[in-house]
């Protein structure tokens, strides 16, 4: 039992190791004094946090990449809400059939998505900042709907019906009833939407266009193309202060449990 135990402690480390370590690395690179990548770093600055910031492509994208976190993700979780309600009260094979749908964007691959979505645009004459804010959502609806279906399949619907005997009207029956037992799963939902989103590449890397380029693009292209890894890092590390803060923020409101349950 011990070397079971053993075993799997070992196997844990390193799954953190291979985890933590490129993201602690990236970080620590991107105070770097330095003018190139060095490990240890020769001192620490923010000097390329200036940088970045001070790069007009790549401002621009982070506004933009963060607006479309924020807006796509609440449209998901709304359309994600709606569709895990309509599952939830519906049994037999179409119930079914519309969770696989729903699900489908979990099972192709993003990049034949925004290649699929591309051909779609052109055909319909869609312009770049619509179609990248559909694509976004349709990436992170999936995750909107499994959260929230997760919460709705332990909630006890005979308090509906007493809502609804007692003259409440469904929105308001889920407003004041369903929503206040359900939300752990909505928050969830949207987190993973957001979180998505804001570093999704594979299918913007078909949709974007000149002037409307995600951060995820501006630092593919940046990187391959222009130059200074440490600005790259210290990109990525305001990627990734963003999204730690706003687990926390999501943490000290419901609980990481309660998320990881939905």
């Amino acid at each position: 039992m011990r070397a079971i135990n053993a075993i799997l402690y070992a196997v844990t480390g390193v799954v953190l190791l291979l985890i933590i370590g490129p993201l602690a690395l990236v970080v620590l690179a991107s105070f770097s004094s330095g003018d190139y990548f060095s490990f240890p770093p020769p001192g620490l600055s923010l000097r390329w946090f200036q940088e970045f910031f001070s790069l007009p492509n790549m401002r621009s994208a982070f506004l933009l990449s963060l607006e479309l976190a924020v807006g796509t993700s609440v449209v998901s979780i709304v359309l994600g809400v709606m569709a895990a309600l309509y599952v939830s009260r519906r049994r037999g094979r179409m119930s079914g059939i519309m969770q696989s749908l729903f699900m489908a964007p979990l099972v192709f691959p993003t990049i034949i998505l925004g290649l699929a979505l591309l051909l779609c645009y052109r055909l319909v004459g869609m312009p770049i900042l619509p179609g990248l804010a559909l694509a976004h959502i349709v990436v992170g609806l999936p995750y909107c709907f499994r959260a929230t279906l997760s919460s709705l399949q332990s909630f006890d619907v005979s308090l509906e019906e007493a809502g609804s005997s007692l003259g409440a009207s469904p929105m308001r029956g889920f407003l004041l009833i369903t929503l206040p037992l359900i939300w752990p799963g909505v928050v969830s939902g949207w987190l993973f939407a957001f979180i998505v989103s804001f570093g999704e590449l594979n299918t913007a890397l078909f949709l974007t266009g000149p002037g409307v380029t995600t951060l995820p693009i501006e630092i593919f292209s940046y990187l391959q193309f222009q130059g200074s890894q440490l600005v790259i890092a210290a990109a990525s590390t305001l990627q990734v202060a963003m999204i730690l803060l706003l687990v926390l923020l999501v943490e000290r409101a419901i609980g990481l449990g309660r998320i990881v349950r939905s």
